[in-house]
């Protein structure tokens, strides 16, 4: 019996791709064997042995050596001792040791690695450049490493493969407790969050909770993706290992992707309504402390990104053509940098009650009614222009340019054409032509003053309406174009707040999305109003150079010290002193805020 066949087959009959290459080789250069026999002992085509060959001779003639066979380098194949260390030494850092300080605590522990290790390790996390740390977190370091009382070190440290669930009853407000965050500026809008008693807010709106996650800290968590740049709900998971971001929520973590997703579907009697009408009514006085005069409506399509959605189709400017999309609607005081109101939960048939029905929400908010609603001229029927002026509210919009009213327009003589310039600021067409008549429309009761405008950029004239007999014509045009502020709003809103980036066919869901939208714009009006210089910035600057800074979250016996990273933008905050007065923060039993620069 031939007990070293099957191992003689291996050398024989050779299966491996380079293995069979070798000895096909072996055979022509060593054996002179002929191409057609070694294509057939070794099942290839001629063709194929012979590129082998070609292939061959010239790695021989560039001096390089084919590779038949693998070359193991010597040594361990895996870094055995930074996978031991490497919880250990993130974990340091986030209490704000220093290199040399994880060295020697690491030492203590019987860890003995270099401090180029420990840089390494760092810097694959993105944790380089602790800055300047204040002299009670050196001290406390020191302390620790001389004491040998090194939290982590005393037991075995390993990576958590799944975060922890969401609850507050896991919350871990135990003094000396300290957390790291790359973006640790989201606590700059706790100070405007408890001035203005978020917590009460919702509390009054109803918004539902669980015992696990009450309502404020659902709210939270969903305004946190606002502030920070999130375009959907499933990324949060983003987050999900970062316990910072809890704490801001008064969570021991955020919740996860179902939980944020599905909370709207708990909203089913009106919440999101209550919760906008409450935060406007407590956060318009600290952004604006006389009620708003002149207010621009404006309508804004969400498209949907979906198949049998059964929206309705509403014009896309995006897309240049009308989609099936979420029509929502937006109200922004003129002269103020704030959204009052949003409403997403709309069809077509309650479109021309809009304008009425802010007039009314307004006055039941401020106790006054706007004196100048400005909207385009889908807003609202002939008949609710005449409502508005029943209500006492003057308004100015623009009228569809039929072909008929603009050829009578445009026959009437010269004479009766008054010139004016629109010196608004680097305007383009300032140099215009008005007409201003009184014409009969239906559904409106009496005359309406017209003003057809020519010379703004667009062959037909611009024919606007407005129920005021004493204002100018130029006055009219002008104030119209004050409008533009709730365009360039619902730009922002858009761009940075990812109005645009819901799929949902439920408008109820998209209402609760445009409802956290204008909380957190009036977050970043209020920082932006805080840091001297910053009032015109618009939210993705501020959030680029403020809020997307990284620093340590730690827990006093009566306070949460967040201290920021150094920064070049850092003066601006310090200067701002945003927390001071500093109130409770219900939602973490009652502790106040402090801010420490590097």
């Amino acid at each position: 019996m031939d007990v070293h066949r099957p191992y003689r087959d291996f050398f024989l009959n050779p299966q491996m791709p380079r293995h069979r290459r070798y000895e096909a080789l072996r055979m022509r250069f060593v054996e002179n064997r002929p191409i057609k026999e070694i294509a057939r002992r070794f099942h290839l085509s001629p063709t194929t042995v012979q590129t082998q060959m070609r292939d061959f001779k010239r790695a021989m003639e560039g001096e390089e050596e084919p590779v038949f066979f693998q070359t193991l380098a010597p040594g361990p194949k895996t870094d055995r001792k930074k996978s031991r260390v490497r919880e250990h030494i993130l974990r340091l850092r986030a209490r704000g040791y220093a290199d040399t300080d994880i060295h020697r605590a690491l030492a203590r522990a019987e860890l003995t690695v270099s401090v180029g290790l420990i840089d390494q390790v760092l810097r694959e996390e993105g944790l380089t450049g602790l800055g300047k740390r204040s002299r009670e977190v050196r001290e406390r370091a020191q302390e620790e490493i001389r004491s040998g009382r090194i939290p982590g070190l005393t037991m075995a440290v390993s990576v958590p493969k799944l975060p922890a669930v969401a609850d507050v009853r896991d919350l871990d407000l135990a003094r000396g407790r300290a957390l790291y965050s790359r973006v640790a500026g989201i606590f700059l809008f706790v100070p405007l969050l408890t001035r203005i008693g978020l917590d009460r807010i919702i509390q009054t709106a109803g918004m539902a909770g669980t015992k696990m996650i009450p309502a404020v800290s659902y709210t939270l968590s969903l305004l946190a993706l606002k502030l920070l740049d999130k375009e959907r709900k499933s990324h949060i998971t983003d987050w999900n290992f970062d316990e910072a971001l809890g704490l801001f929520a008064g969570l021991n973590v955020l919740p996860k992707t179902t939980a944020a997703t599905d909370y709207s579907y708990r909203l089913v009697e009106g919440q999101h309504n209550r919760l906008l009408a409450e935060w406007v009514r407590a956060a318009y006085p600290i952004l604006c402390p006389d009620p708003a005069r002149e207010v621009a409506l404006d309508f804004h399509a969400i498209p949907h990104r979906g198949t049998d959605s059964g929206l309705e189709n509403h014009y896309v400017p995006r897309q240049g053509k009308a989609a099936p999309s979420v029509l929502t609607c937006f109200a922004r005081a003129v002269d103020r940098p704030m959204l009052c109101y949003a409403q997403a939960d709309l069809v077509r048939a309650e479109i021309h009650d809009e304008p009425v029905k802010f007039v009314r929400y307004w006055e039941d908010l401020t106790g006054v009614r706007p004196d100048w609603l400005y909207f385009d001229s889908k807003t609202t029927t002939y008949g609710g222009l005449n409502e508005l002026r029943n209500l006492g509210v003057h308004f100015i919009t623009i009228r569809r340019r039929g072909s008929r009213v603009v050829e009578r327009v445009l026959a009437r003589p010269a004479a009766e054409w008054t010139k004016a310039v629109i010196d608004t600021p680097r305007r383009r067409h300032q140099h215009v032509q008005f007409l201003d008549e009184q014409i009969k429309l239906p559904g409106y009761v009496g005359p309406c003053r017209q003003i057809a405008v020519t010379g703004l950029g667009r062959a037909a004239p611009t024919l606007f309406l407005t129920d005021h007999e004493t204002v100018s014509g130029r006055e009219v045009v002008t104030r119209y174009i004050r409008r533009n502020a709730i365009e360039n709003d619902l730009g922002i809103n858009v761009n940075f707040f990812h109005l645009d980036c819901l799929a949902s066919e439920v408008r109820l869901n998209v209402n609760l999305d445009v409802v956290l939208t204008v909380l957190a714009n009036g977050c970043y009006r209020w920082l932006a109003q805080q840091l001297k210089g910053s009032e015109r910035m618009a939210p993705k600057q501020l959030y680029r150079k403020f809020v997307e800074t990284g620093g340590h979250v730690n827990v006093r016996p009566n306070e949460i010290v967040v201290h920021l990273d150094r920064r070049s933008h850092n003066p601006i905050l310090a200067q701002a002193r945003l927390d001071q007065p500093a109130p409770p923060i219900p939602w973490l039993a009652g502790k106040r805020l402090r801010l420490e620069f590097a």
